[in-house]
């Protein structure tokens, strides 16, 4: 991905990481923690339909530039509210691209069921 200046990142995602809690009965219960709201340029990668026990799902993968957050992990996942519709990227890989915590380059995934 060629680098696009922030006033090119004109679209915005809630980053989310997982929480674990204990509900009434005691249980863990893994729930998702708002981390940070931030600018994003997205571009999707391919689409892909599988079909198995559950019945047919498509998955989308993007290529995502953001500015560097300490947050982003492969556990976290961003929230894309595109058109009225809300989109849960998980997110596979993210990388500093030049090493000097400016920017980072996302791989995420979207099944959607």
């Amino acid at each position: 991905m060629a680098h696009v200046p922030h006033g090119m990142m004109r679209l915005v995602a809630t980053l989310q990481n997982p929480a674990t809690t204990v509900d009434d009965l005691g249980q863990a219960v893994e729930t998702w923690s708002d981390v940070a709201v931030i600018p994003m340029h997205i571009e999707q990668l391919d689409t892909a339909e599988s079909v198995d026990d559950g019945g047919p799902a498509i998955q989308s993968n993007y290529r995502i530039l953001c500015p560097w957050h300490p947050s982003i992990s492969t556990r976290s996942r961003l929230l894309w509210s595109d058109g009225g519709t809300t989109r849960y990227l998980n997110i596979r890989g993210a990388t500093d691209r030049d090493q000097r915590r400016r920017n980072m380059e996302i791989i995420a995934v979207e099944v959607v069921l």
